[in-house]
């Protein structure tokens, strides 16, 4: 059977159906598979996610292609990338990928656009920075990019090119939170590249103004630009999923909000047209986590379902809309919340009737706790 064939086979299951059916996704991070799986080889965990997914009647995967600190899950030998050494070197991407699509699965590969452990050290000069010049590294897992470097950003297109090069048949590929600024404090970007182009446009400005949040936010527009460009010329779809914060009465932040704190601009980035459209926008709606953070009791299950109608009115059908929960403990500055089955069950259940697209994180959750029976519910 010829690549074209399949090709043309698999491209009647796209993204371009769920406009009149479900979209049920689950995500596939390979860095779990250590703990969950530490004898079986690439080939035979793919099998039991293949299957475990199918009996959850789950149509589409998000599967982790590069992971900032372990690197990428195929044997990719771009400059400055690093291939985890034991999954990656097995190429668990490729054998996931492989059988999802035998078995009738989109697929889409999930990757960073501003955080890349291996181009942070060998590169210097493209941290992201603080005002004082000293690199911008909120956690130590962290190694967060400038968007406003021309080199980083030449770097990132051929990454991109490479992945999507690879697996043809991808459905799409999607940026995993491109989040400047971790913890809302205006500490980031000050890259002197950024501070160049601010300058440029705003001679008399200040850093750290209102116009210079809006431009530290149109860094990461412009990157997921790049990414659409290449994954559009590739035939694939492109998209991005970014945790969406709520205030503790409950309602969610304006994109103008997320764009000042955050520097994630989803009204510019919805502006994006043509080859550089984004085409579907994950928002992570996680009940536990605003729980946890403000702890008040308008954060349940049930919220999931008003917060979902609300994220998709800020969308405002300019994208495909996923809503995206998860099953995972957070901590938070009030608490810390693990959500027990039955709530992860009502959190589906609070948006299956009303919301086409949904996805879950993830399936090594989902194994280790058992939670099968009630991700099942989604059908």
């Amino acid at each position: 059977m010829s690549k074209w064939f399949l090709f043309a086979l698999f491209s009647c299951f796209s993204f371009t159906s769920f406009a009149v059916s479900e979209m049920r996704g689950l995500r596939v991070d390979p860095s779990y598979f250590y703990q969950l799986y530490p004898t079986l080889s690439a080939s035979q965990i793919a099998d039991k996610v293949i299957a475990r997914a199918d009996e959850a009647h789950v149509n589409t995967l998000f599967i982790y292609a590069y992971a900032s600190n372990h690197g990428a899950f195929y044997p990719t030998k771009y400059p400055l990338t690093e291939v985890e050494t034991h999954f990656g070197e097995s190429d668990i991407f490729a054998e996931l990928y492989r059988k999802a699509l035998a078995h009738n699965f989109a697929v889409v590969a999930v990757i960073s656009v501003t955080d890349f452990k291996s181009v942070w050290e060998a590169r210097p000069e493209w941290r992201s920075k603080k005002i004082d010049g000293t690199d911008y590294k909120p956690m130590a897992q962290s190694h967060l990019l400038s968007a406003w470097h021309p080199e980083y950003r030449q770097w990132l297109h051929g990454f991109i090119q490479d992945l999507a090069g690879r697996y043809p048949l991808l459905y799409g590929i999607e940026a995993v939170e491109p989040t400047v600024d971790c913890y809302w404090r205006s500490e980031a970007d000050y890259n002197p590249a950024a501070n160049e182009a601010f300058y440029q446009r705003f001679p008399h400005g200040k850093l750290g103004d209102a116009d210079w949040r809006k431009m530290r936010a149109e860094g990461v527009t412009d990157l997921l630009a790049i990414m659409a460009e290449i994954s559009h010329a590739h035939g694939l779809k492109a998209g991005v999923v970014q945790t969406w914060p709520a205030h503790g009465d409950g309602s969610l932040f304006t994109s103008e909000q997320m764009r000042d704190v955050v520097g994630f601009d989803l009204n510019e980035i919805l502006s994006l047209k043509d080859s550089k459209k984004i085409d579907f926008v994950v928002g992570e709606l996680l009940w536990q986590q605003w729980r946890g953070e403000h702890g008040t009791n308008v954060f349940t299950p049930a919220w999931t379902q008003p917060a979902a109608s609300d994220f998709i009115k800020l969308v405002n059908n300019r994208s495909d809309v996923i809503i995206h929960i998860e099953i995972s403990t957070w901590a938070g500055q009030h608490s810390t919340v693990t959500p027990n089955l039955e709530e992860f069950q009502e959190s589906l259940l609070a948006i299956s009737n009303t919301v086409p697209h949904i996805d879950v994180y993830d399936f090594s959750q989902i194994e280790t706790r058992n939670a099968w029976d009630e991700l099942s519910v989604w059908k």
